[in-house]
């Protein structure tokens, strides 16, 4: 049987897509599947640890975010303060979404790319294609090529991540999620397709909205990567400063424009000046930084080093892993209303370490993180406050936190989603 796993965003190192697609292809091969990784074709990181076919022709941000026009509108817009650049932001984003009236879905090349690997590692109907990240353009891309090509298809397992309505913003009708996958499963290859979400909440909406079954995927990484760097870590010794930690490229909607005020804040209104250290990962998922992301990476460099440890290239899976194990408390500074049902791999990474954390309130996130482990935080102005008084407690969130990790090792594990995306769907 074999199985591949498409990852047209998969370019390098930056973000989680590399250790995704590893945990995954790890845990297929441990069952003896053949499995294929299939990359963007820009790809250009390690190929030694499973195999890697540069593929396709368009990244999910080229489809998605407006390739090269928008993301140099985004430049430009990245030297301007966040509160005056993030409407010129929304509106550069609706503007660029308009050209869906006019575009033909046959130009993009994301169905002929699938269609081309299916007939290249000769995929029928006893295999599996995992598409784990994907947007309405590709799947209106699929949905031509799968309804207009007679084949035997292998079992396509969709999984859809997003909040509807960042996929439907500023599209026609015909274009917006519930036209594109109402064609999609309609089709003669909708019987070949199953559909999935990695939180319970998503998974109700789209099933909500497709009037199909839609099932939940753990969310899997690489666990014994994870431990084996907790394991190595060196002790805090007593009476250290407590190391507080953001992960993740410096984006706004995971708040990292914040966390200037944050240092600000809990070493001086607060008092934990000489208590505490910050290790902020800050590598920019566009040139230049999203806007106002820029100015808040300048504010951060310019606290003392002892204080504020800016990491701003994007770290190979064993040195993000390294610097996990190192964080005490992790800040996700998210926008809660843009992950209020969205989940978060690197809350997933931080349970498995046994990490206390702190999360927006009502968000999926903080769902995951109760207190004592975890804290939530009402918005921006109670950030810090937030972080107070998980630090007030910080032995016994510490404590929980260890506890909690044995669950999610067990169930946000590789082994777990295939079970679930072959054996239940069998």
């Amino acid at each position: 049987m074999k199985f591949a796993i498409v990852d047209h965003a998969l370019v390098d190192l930056n973000g989680h897509h590399y250790e995704y697609d590893g945990a995954l292809a790890a845990a297929a091969r441990a069952r003896g599947l053949a499995v294929t990784v299939l990359s963007n074709r820009a790809y250009g990181g390690p190929t030694h640890e499973f195999e890697i076919l540069p593929w396709f022709g368009q990244g999910y941000y080229d489809l998605t975010s407006g390739g090269r026009a928008r993301r140099l509108a985004y430049r430009l817009l990245s030297a301007l303060p966040a509160a005056l650049a993030k409407p010129l932001q929304d509106g550069v984003r609706l503007l660029w979404n308009q050209r869906h009236r006019h575009r033909n879905t046959a130009d993009d090349s994301f169905g002929r790319d699938f269609l081309a690997a299916c007939e290249r590692l000769d995929l029928g109907a006893g295999d599996h294609a995992l598409i784990h990240t994907i947007g309405v353009d590709e799947l209106d891309a699929l949905a031509e090529t799968l309804n207009g090509t007679d084949r035997a298809w292998p079992r396509i397992h969709l999984q859809l991540v997003r909040r509807i309505e960042e996929f439907g913003a500023g599209r026609p009708r015909e274009r917006r999620p519930a036209a594109v996958l109402a064609r999609l499963m309609a089709g003669p290859a909708g019987r070949c397709i199953r559909l999935y979400s990695d939180t319970a909440e998503l998974a109700d909406a789209y099933a909500d909205l497709t009037g199909h079954p839609v099932g939940v995927l753990p969310i899997a990484f690489r666990h014994d990567l994870i431990l084996a760097a907790v394991a190595a870590a060196p002790v805090r010794p007593p009476g250290a400063p407590i190391t507080i930690g953001y992960l993740g490229n410096a984006r706004l909607e995971k708040g990292f424009q914040h966390l200037p005020d944050l240092v600000e804040q809990l070493i001086g209104r607060f008092g934990w000046a000489g208590k505490v250290r910050f290790h902020f990962q800050s590598p920019f998922n566009i040139p230049k930084g999203e806007p106002g992301i820029g100015i808040a990476r300048t504010r951060l460099g310019a606290f003392p080093a002892d204080l504020v440890t800016l990491e701003d290239r994007v770290l190979t899976t064993e040195q993000y892993y390294r610097m996990l194990a190192g964080i005490d408390v992790l800040v996700l500074p998210y926008d809660g209303a843009r992950y209020d049902i969205r989940s978060s791999g690197i809350l997933v990474q931080a349970r498995v370490a046994g990490t206390p954390m702190v999360a927006p309130e009502g968000s999926w996130i903080a769902r995951q993180a109760p207190a004592p482990a975890g804290e939530a935080f009402r918005g921006p102005h109670d950030l810090a406050a937030a972080l107070d008084r998980l630090l007030q407690r910080y032995d016994a969130a510490r404590t929980a936190a260890a506890a909690d990790a044995l669950v999610w090792q067990a169930e946000q594990s590789p082994a777990r989603y295939l079970d679930r995306l072959l054996t239940e769907n069998a």
